[in-house]
């Protein structure tokens, strides 16, 4: 699959790109990833300047990422302008904007070592992203979403969050769509800002993943891999489609643990309210905070650091694990192999 292209080409034909592409889009839609929006794209391997996503066009031809199985309905776009390579008109240039194609073309503009990309409007990680986490705050700081296990280590410390409300243009709709170059580029600099260990994170896992090489592979990638989106879910950069899907996944898993643990520490342990009791003024408290007992037990640094060197073999257990799900699943239909023997 992708690994036969990134990082070093082994496939002539590109017939098993579009087919691992239809395979990765069943596998998100079948982790509840993707439903009837959201997307993967890959870069295209003999034409870096351009990428595959499939057409989502506000069309009755439009393709629900469950149902699709054909190679003629993925589109080709252009990295640098996030248009259609076949343009036939004017038009397409701005047609099939609800497919967040801005959401690929600025991931590839900005960073020459992602190969695949995935926006998922998934709905459990949709909470990390209604309250801010770089605050200073702690009920805020407590929500962000972080890695609890190793197989969630690529989150880093923790998923910054976007939110589109502040870089919108007067030009733009309000409706919390990645449908111009400029928020599309918004979003890309988030992936950029580092954090606490974040970029000896990203060298560890350029170095275990074999892709890139030194510090210049670490400086043309992410310095993190996922970002949750305001009101939109997430979207995730990586260096091939079976490591963009297992981060997807993982990020869902994660987010889903995440909650769990937040509402077992709440009903076991709860907290209590610290501060001055002003009695003439109704009992309200003064500078009060709130303690909280049992809190959730993240990774720390070190812990993010190293479980960085498992991940490679687990990246390619559960592709092949994921892709057996859906090729006996009746509802995924993969027809890539066949339309190219005809």
């Amino acid at each position: 699959m992708s690994r036969g292209y990134f990082p070093k080409r082994t496939e002539l034909e590109l017939t098993p790109l579009f087919s691992g592409l239809i395979t990765a889009t069943h596998i998100l839609h079948h982790h509840s990833l993707l439903t009837t929006t959201g997307s993967i794209s890959v870069r295209n391997p003999d034409r870096r300047e351009t990428f595959f996503l499939a057409d989502d066009d506000d069309d009755d031809e439009s393709i629900a990422p469950a149902l699709l199985s054909f190679t003629s309905s993925l589109l080709e776009y252009l990295v640098d302008s996030g248009a259609p390579v076949e343009q036939k008109t004017a038009a397409d240039e701005t047609a099939g904007a609800v497919n967040e194609r801005y959401i690929h073309s600025e991931l590839y503009k900005r960073f020459p070592h992602v190969n695949a990309v995935v926006f998922s409007p998934c709905a459990d990680v949709l909470p990390f992203g209604l309250v801010p986490s770089s605050s200073s705050s702690a009920a805020a700081a407590a929500v962000a979403l972080r890695p609890a296990t190793a197989a969630a280590a690529f989150i880093g410390a923790e998923a910054p969050v976007w939110d589109i409300g502040g870089a919108y243009s007067s030009s733009d709709a309000h409706a919390l769509r990645v449908s111009t170059a400029k928020l599309g580029h918004s979003l890309a600099l988030k992936f950029a800002r580092p954090e606490t260990s974040g970029r000896f994170l990203m060298d560890r896992m350029t170095s275990v993943l074999g892709a890139g090489g030194g510090k210049e592979g670490v400086a043309e990638f992410p310095e993190h891999p996922v970002v949750v989106m305001r009101g939109m879910g997430f979207a995730a950069a990586g260096r091939g489609v079976e490591d963009v899907v297992y981060m997807a996944v993982k990020t869902r898993e994660a987010a889903v643990a995440q909650m769990r643990a937040l509402a077992v520490g709440a009903a076991c342990w709860g907290g209590t309210v610290e501060g001055k009791v002003n009695v003439e003024g109704g009992g309200v408290i003064k500078n009060g905070k709130v303690k909280r007992e049992g809190e959730v037990r993240y990774l720390d640094a070190k812990e993010v650091r190293d479980s960085a060197e498992l991940r490679s073999g687990e990246v390619a257990k559960a592709w092949r694990a994921w892709c057996r799900e859906v090729e006996v699943n009746p509802l995924y239909r993969n027809d890539v192999e066949q339309e190219s023997a005809t």
